[in-house]
């Protein structure tokens, strides 16, 4: 336990390191002066639909976990468990609002790990499912204006989908792959990692389920993802033309596509610091979108991000509020 402890903070300063050094790259590349002229360029009424739209993508992260985990829960306690959950991951790790994902609803709905973290992982699976057909769409369109991309996408598009078959091979079959996966962990005494030990309760959870109930999530995960995803592009097309970012829509669906890609790997930290601003940068530039003035949309954006955050998390304070007004009325009776 203690090696994987080790394991763990080495990763994570690493991570902090290549999240400061690609930052600072961003930052010496911006110029203060259009860093004060961002001011003028910004406009009220996108950002404002820029706060609703990440609110409104909060609230339906929450509608999405209530209605996958299939059991009696409280909609404001699972809300409560996504604004944790996403501000956790945006302003620290991912790893860490993975944990208080799976941490809170134990505690505050008293679901079992194995059933969150199999909802977890086939919404993070439907999730990344959306992703990819949008950009194979995307990727149709500009295949002539990404000359340099075409071996990376097409080998990184082509492993995504191999995925995709698999993953359904793996939900037709799952006690045959999940019983083989379970002796592979015996023979090397791999069940006796913390994580590892939450994978297995994961994946006997998918086990036992019936194929039909199975099927019925999978898809109606897709479909949510689906949905979620659209909003998604909407709110990132949204808050960088509140900075006045002069590139055609198609072009800012592409490059947040690749972004996505990178959230679903764990190199990034604090909300992919760093390496959303220095991809942004290369992506854009193949489209021949102006560089005089991005670094600072792209800094500008990353304050507006984190503001959105914070707003968000305003929503706690008014949960416990309502909890402790529930839970008074009963302790005076």
């Amino acid at each position: 336990m203690s090696s994987d402890r080790r394991f763990n903070t080495i990763w994570n300063v690493f991570k902090i390191l290549i999240a400061v050094t690609l930052a600072g790259y961003v930052f010496t590349r911006t110029d203060l002066n259009e860093l004060i002229s961002l001011g003028g360029q910004l406009v009220p009424s996108l950002i404002v639909a820029t706060f609703l739209l990440y609110t409104s993508l909060t609230l339906f992260k929450a509608v999405k976990y209530q209605i996958l985990l299939q059991q009696r829960t409280s909609y404001w306690r699972v809300l409560n468990v996504v604004v944790m959950q996403n501000a956790l991951s945006n302003f620290l790790a991912n790893s860490i609002g993975i944990a208080s994902y799976l941490t809170l609803l134990k505690v505050e709905e008293k679901v079992r790990i194995g059933r969150s973290g199999l909802v977890f992982l086939i919404t993070k699976i439907g999730d990344l499912f959306a992703v990819w057909v949008v950009m194979v769409i995307s990727t149709a369109l500009f295949w002539e204006r990404i000359a340099e991309l075409h071996q990376v996408v097409l080998i990184l598009e082509a492993v995504i989908g191999a995925g995709f078959v698999f993953f359904f091979a793996a939900l037709f079959f799952r006690k045959f792959f999940i019983s083989l996966f379970n002796s592979f962990l015996q023979r090397f005494h791999l069940i006796k990692l913390p994580f590892v030990g939450d994978v297995a309760q994961v994946l006997d959870a998918f086990a036992e389920m019936e194929e039909r109930n199975i099927l019925r999530i999978v898809f109606i995960a897709f479909g949510l993802s689906l949905v979620y995803y659209m909003f998604t592009l909407l709110w990132m097309v949204t808050s960088l033309r509140a900075f006045g970012l002069e590139a055609e829509t198609w072009v800012i669906v592409f490059v947040s596509g690749a972004l996505q890609l990178f959230s679903f790997f764990p190199v990034t930290i604090f909300g992919g610091l760093g390496i959303t601003e220095v991809t942004s940068l290369y992506l854009y530039s193949l489209f021949g979108v102006e560089q005089e003035g991005l670094t600072a949309i792209l800094v500008g954006w990353r304050v507006l991000y984190y503001l959105a955050n914070l707003f968000v998390l305003t929503y706690l304070p008014f949960y416990t509020l309502l909890i402790e007004r529930k839970i008074k009325p009963s302790t005076a009776g």
